[in-house]
């Protein structure tokens, strides 16, 4: 009883326990050979960035290492903000293979640790199974695991039998509680709606709309249309009123003017597109995110990336046509996002490759820089953080070999990486 009366005794008078003196801040100074702060402006040599906790305090060429500051000597090398991959999937496996949700889940981690070591730091996940990407922003963003800032979809919405549907087996085999929309599979308007709140529900933070066929699924055809006028008017209308963007796969003329009418965020891929829709885009304020390198990679190394020939025969008919989109849209203002529709298994294609074909294509490596960080930042809504080195953002950086604004090849040479002001082990290609 009296060591009780002694403890409440100290505890009345703030003796129970010592108070802890608040954490030192985590002081990183960054030395810069050249820095592209921001890819609309002129680079700064000799530049210097000092992060505090993560956040950028001090940028330019006159600002110098603090007193106990952490240094990082990125001197020999080009320094440019974290890049943002505005359409991605996520690795889990061969495509097709039959595996357990929890290896599924286990190997998107280790695509998205790919994704960071790369030098990117913001990645819109546009169309996963079992919520995986939702699971994997919930880790990342309380620290579980490490990754980029993740925007996840979901489920894509889709018909039976459309772009979304990998399934091939016999009708006698029961799929009812597949088909759902839960499972982002619609019928009518009233599944379209259903199947946006579902998304959101569980997690999504973006609305994906498989609007046509596409190029990696058996049973459809790029050129189909596969979401009615009304559906499309029906999800665009639910996710807005929530405050959700929509972004639309659109691989044939009809569908993207649909699209557009139907008043969507983004189109993506947008083979076939004309002066209409460029006209649409700009009055509409709508992005485009072209994702030219997978299609050309696919036409360079199809076969020996051992694809079905399905999918090589329909990338053979959309690929000037895409190529075409990409420059008519160049030419003429539309605004652009870099996305790879990569699904980050390490080793393989990011939105650095994105990137540079974007200039075998027709950008300039300015311009394709410029999608690749601060358009695919405002698309993402994560431009007030993430898209350039400035007093306010986070202390995100990627250091290469070369100058990427006169050789964009120098993307595959990352060198250091730094996220959140704290150095990740760079992946590199040369």
């Amino acid at each position: 009883m009296k060591r009780i009366c002694i403890a409440l005794v100290a505890c009345i008078l703030g003796l129970a326990a010592p108070i802890e003196a608040p954490a030192a801040p985590n002081v990183v100074f960054v030395k810069c050979g050249k820095l592209i702060f921001d890819a609309e402006k002129p680079a700064i040599s000799n530049a210097g960035v000092i992060i505090i906790d993560g956040k950028v305090i001090a940028v330019g060429a006159n600002v110098t290492a603090p007193a106990g500051a952490q240094q990082v000597d990125l001197s020999n090398y080009t320094v440019l903000p974290g890049l943002i991959d505005a359409h991605i999937h996520i690795w889990s496996g061969a495509r097709n293979s039959n595996v357990s949700e929890g290896l599924e889940t286990l190997r998107a981690q280790k695509a998205m640790s790919y994704a960071l070591s790369s030098g990117i730091v913001a990645v819109r996940v546009l169309g996963t199974d079992d919520f995986i990407d939702v699971a994997l922003r919930d880790a990342i963003d309380e620290g579980t695991i490490p990754g980029p800032h993740m925007i996840p979809a979901g489920h894509a919405i889709s018909i039976p039998a459309g772009h979304g549907d990998h399934y091939t087996y016999g009708a006698k085999l029961p799929m009812e509680d597949y088909y759902t929309p839960l499972n982002g599979f619609i019928n009518s308007p009233a599944d379209a709606e259903k199947a946006v709140h579902l998304q959101l529900k569980y997690g999504a933070r973006v609305i994906k709309i498989l609007a046509s066929g596409g190029v990696l699924s058996p049973l459809d055809s790029p050129d189909a249309e596969q979401v009615s006028p009304e559906e499309l008017k029906t999800i665009v209308e639910t996710a807005h009123m929530l405050r959700v963007k929509v972004a639309a796969h659109c691989e044939n003329l009809e569908t993207i003017l649909a699209a557009l009418h139907a008043g969507v965020d983004s189109i993506e891929h947008g083979p076939g597109m004309d002066m209409e829709a460029v006209n649409l885009l700009k009055a509409n304020h709508t992005a485009y995110v072209p994702t030219v390198y997978i299609v050309d990679n696919i036409l360079l190394h199809g076969e020996e990336l051992h694809l079905a020939d399905y999918s090589l025969r329909k990338a053979h008919e959309i690929g000037a046509k895409e190529f075409a989109a990409f420059k008519l849209a160049l030419d003429n203002g539309v605004f652009i996002a870099a996305g790879s529709d990569q699904s980050y298994e390490p080793g393989q294609g990011t939105v650095r490759d994105e990137i540079i074909t974007e200039v075998k294509y027709g950008a300039t490596p300015r311009q394709a820089l410029i999608f690749g960080t601060l358009h695919s930042a405002q698309l993402l809504g994560l431009d007030r953080l993430l898209g350039s080195v400035a007093v306010g953002k986070e202390g995100d950086l990627v250091a290469v070999e070369g100058d990427p604004l006169s050789d964009i090849h120098a993307l595959e040479r990352v060198r250091a990486v730094v996220y959140q002001g704290r150095s990740v082990a760079p992946a590199n290609r040369q």
